[in-house]
């Protein structure tokens, strides 16, 4: 192995190490628990590249876009085949009771955009610019999507 190999697998390996426990939280909000490891494996792999070559100034910012942007990918897979199955099958059965499942289904129908702001604010006790750093966006955006994401869980849950 060469140098520049090995010194691109320290950088992968400390950058994993600062992150993973992170992106994989921020994730688990977004998309569930399930799908939560192998979505924050693919994003880190995608964006390893970029990582390390140097080209990113805010490696932090980087990974919770790319996490971000697979789970708008997952979310429209999910939808896709919902909607595929849906027509192709009726449920014979009433579903189970769940106690919070009018809580899940209002923050499942949030964007995830409103739902990655909620999760910052409620979750990681962030600041307002300090969320808008974070996903590279103004303090007056990430505003605006927990303005819509508390109206809505207010409809929905009220």
């Amino acid at each position: 192995m060469t140098n520049t190999a090995t010194d691109t697998s320290c950088v992968q390996d400390r950058l994993w190490r600062e992150h993973a426990a992170g992106l994989v939280g921020f994730a688990t909000f977004l998309v569930g628990p399930s799908d939560a490891n192998d979505l924050v494996v693919e994003a880190f792999l995608r964006s390893v590249p970029k990582l390390v070559s140097g080209d990113v100034d805010d490696p932090t910012r980087y990974l919770l876009r790319a996490v971000t942007n697979q789970a708008h990918d997952l979310r429209r897979g999910r939808s896709r085949r919902r909607r595929r199955d849906l027509q192709a099958i009726r449920p014979t059965s009433t579903p189970v009771a769940d106690e919070f499942g009018d809580v899940r289904g209002a923050v499942a129908n949030l964007s995830l955009a409103q739902r990655t702001v909620v999760y910052f604010v409620y979750w990681e006790d962030r600041t307002e610019r300090d969320i808008a750093m974070l996903l590279g966006v103004s303090p007056s955006t990430v505003r605006e999507h927990l303005l819509r994401a508390r109206t809505h869980l207010r409809k929905a849950l009220g």
